[in-house]
């Protein structure tokens, strides 16, 4: 049985701390962002949250915070949570893609 690339968007492997909050809890998980693409985001965390529950997404880079809101789309107790975004702001998605071009510029001076 072949694979068949289901994602949208090229994801970006980074590894920022990160914190999730769940839709109308008071309290948030920690872990990292494992890897980010315009329409989503792997988490690495032991506990994550199971596929389906709404979340609040924070994270910092380049002085510049970020909140996004999603759902859970995978679970994998022990190593993470995949996130599918929804319906991101015109300006989250704009720090998304700075993200990610300066998450491509590290990879290439590392190539140097």
């Amino acid at each position: 049985m072949a694979f068949t690339e289901r994602r949208k968007h090229p994801r970006h492997a980074c590894g920022l701390a990160v914190e999730v909050q769940p839709a109308g809890e008071t309290s948030t998980l920690s872990g990292y962002l494992a890897d980010i693409c315009l329409g989503g985001c792997y988490i690495s965390t032991m506990s994550p949250l199971p596929p389906g529950v709404p979340v609040v997404v924070s994270f910092g880079a380049n002085g510049e915070h970020a909140v996004i809101t999603g759902k859970t789309i995978t679970s994998m107790p022990g190593s993470g949570m995949g996130i599918e975004f929804t319906n991101p702001a015109k300006e989250i998605t704009r720090r998304i893609q700075e993200l990610i071009e300066q998450i491509n510029q590290e990879d290439a001076n590392l190539a140097i």
